[in-house]
């Protein structure tokens, strides 16, 4: 392991800090699919201006997912070798979620 200044444990194994990545971008998108559902909720009466405001979040939410699968493509790849194109990882990746989603809805 590698301590950042922060003091935070960096994984040295490629594998580990993509498996962080990908487990990162997961929960982000899964906390922008519970956000906007109570922006929802909160849309409706009493409450709009707080629906506005948690609506404004699922914003930043999502923006944080992709850019968490942005650093997915840049860290080392897992199996595909040091050289592999970023198109590559993208099918590769994109194939996983909906595997992912899949497996969720079934």
């Amino acid at each position: 392991m590698t301590i950042t200044t922060a003091g935070t444990a960096l994984p040295v194994d490629h594998h580990a800090v993509r498996g962080e990545i990908d487990q990162l971008h997961a929960d982000a998108l899964e906390l922008a699919r519970r956000t906007k559902a109570l922006a929802t909720v909160l849309d409706h009466g009493d409450y709009s201006a707080a629906g506005g405001r948690v609506r404004a979040a699922v914003t930043h939410l999502w923006r944080a997912a992709e850019d968490l699968h942005g650093a997915f493509h840049t860290a080392p790849p897992r199996c595909a070798g040091p050289d592999a194109a970023v198109s590559q990882l993208c099918g590769r990746r994109m194939r996983y979620l909906a595997a992912r989603v899949g497996q969720r809805a079934a």
